[in-house]
C-alpha cells in the first residue's frame, strides 16, 4: 500500500472526516473534527488512501515548541488513534506508525484507542524510536437490565449506594456548568500536582457547548435543602457514553452522591447499546471505584519519543528523568 498523507486541517473534508469517525469500528467523540477544534491548538491528520477518499484516519493533535511540532495529548481527550472502516492489517497500521516515526522528533504523549491495542501490540516493538506505556480505562456495559447491572456491583459498591439513599439527594439535571467547576475548583483543585490553568475551564465551557450541537451531554447534580453537593457530566455519541468530568464537596463525598448520580444515569440508560467509559487515570483508588460498579478494564497504550537535536534532547531528557523522580511521570511536555 502507499504511505498515507499528511493533510493540514485546511486541506480536511470535514464531511469525509466525521463519516468516518461516525461509521469506524473505533468511534469515539473525541475523534470528530468540531471535537478536535475545541481541545487542540493546531490538529493535523494521516488519510489513507487519498483526498477524495477516507478509509483510514489519524489524527495528530499538536503544539509549536521551539520552532517545532510537537505531537501532545489534547485535554479533554483520554485517547485518539488510528481509525477505520474495516479491520485494521499490520500492513496498514505499520504505514502509519511509519509516517508518524518520520514526520515528528518529538511526540509528548500520544494515546491510541483501546481497539487499537492488539494490532499495536504486535506492530510497535518495530519501532525501536517509541516509548511505550500500557494505561487502562474502564467500560461499562448498559446493554442489559438495570438488575444485570446492579447485580455486578461489588459489595463495598451496593453499601455505598445504600448509604446515599438515606442522605436524600435530589437530582437536577442542567445545562450550567458553572457550578460544577465551581465545586472542582473549591475541593479538588488544590490537590492536583502543578495546579489546574483557569484556560481547562473555559475549555470545558466551551467543549459542552459544542457537544451540545452535535451530540449529547447529560450534566446532573446532587442537592440536599436546595444546595448542590455534586456534579457529574457525561457525554454521549454513537455507542459510547463518557464520564468526561465530576467533582463532590465534603458533604458529597461522605454521602456518596456520585455513586448515587451514576446509578441513576444506569438507571436510565439500561438496555440501551451503550458502553460507558469512566476516562479512569492510572490512581488505583479510583480504578477500584470504578471497577465496583463491574466495569471491565479495557488496556491503551500510549507513545513517547524524543530524537531532538542535541542540546534539546539532552535538556529534554533531564527534565523527563527529574519529573520521573517526582511525579513517576514517563512523558512531560516542554
Amino acid at each position: 500500500m502507499t504511505a498515507p498523507l499528511l493533510l493540514s486541517r485546511n486541506e480536511i473534508d470535514d464531511v469525509l472526516w466525521n463519516e468516518l469517525v461516525k461509521n469506524s469500528q473505533q468511534q469515539i467523540i473525541y475523534a470528530y473534527s468540531w471535537y478536535l477544534d475545541v481541545v487542540c491548538d493546531h490538529w493535523q491528520a494521516f488519510v489513507w488512501p487519498s483526498v477524495e477518499d477516507y478509509q483510514v484516519i489519524m489524527p495528530l493533535p499538536f503544539k509549536r515548541k521551539w520552532l517545532i511540532e510537537v505531537i501532545e495529548q489534547p485535554l479533554f481527550c483520554q485517547y485518539l488513534g488510528i481509525f477505520s472502516l474495516h479491520d485494521l492489517s499490520a500492513t496498514v497500521t505499520e504505514k502509519f506508525l511509519k509516517s508518524l516515526a518520520n514526520k515528528f522528533s518529538y511526540i509528548s504523549s500520544y494515546h491510541f484507542n483501546p481497539l487499537n491495542t492488539a494490532i499495536l501490540r504486535l506492530a510497535l516493538p518495530n519501532f525501536s524510536a517509541f516509548r511505550i506505556r500500557e494505561n487502562t480505562t474502564f467500560w461499562l456495559s448498559l446493554s442489559v437490565s438495570y438488575e444485570d447491572i446492579f447485580a455486578e456491583y461489588s459489595p463495598d459498591r451496593k453499601l455505598n449506594l445504600k448509604r446515599s439513599f438515606a442522605e436524600k439527594w435530589s437530582i437536577k439535571k442542567s445545562e450550567d456548568i458553572n457550578p460544577l467547576i465551581e465545586l472542582f475548583q473549591r475541593n479538588h483543585e488544590s490537590k492536583i500536582q502543578g495546579g489546574v490553568r483557569k484556560s481547562a475551564y473555559k475549555l470545558l465551557s466551551d467543549l459542552l457547548i459544542q457537544i451540545n450541537k452535535h451530540e449529547s451531554a447529560t450534566l446532573f447534580y446532587a442537592l440536599r435543602n436546595g444546595s448542590i453537593h455534586a456534579g457529574v457530566l457525561i457525554i454521549k455519541s454513537g455507542d459510547k457514553a463518557i464520564y468526561l468530568f465530576n467533582a463532590a464537596d465534603e458533604a458529597g463525598r461522605r454521602g456518596n452522591a456520585r455513586t448515587f448520580l451514576l446509578d441513576n444515569f444506569f438507571q436510565y440508560n439500561s438496555g440501551s447499546p451503550i458502553f460507558l467509559d469512566f476516562e479512569s487515570p492510572e490512581v488505583r483508588s479510583i480504578a477500584k471505584f470504578y471497577q465496583g460498579f463491574g466495569a471491565k478494564p479495557m488496556r491503551f497504550l500510549e507513545i513517547g519519543k524524543n530524537t531532538l537535536p542535541s542540546p534539546l534532547r539532552q535538556i529534554q531528557n533531564w527534565r523527563i528523568k527529574k519529573l520521573v523522580s517526582t511525579r513517576q511521570a514517563p512523558f512531560e511536555d516542554f
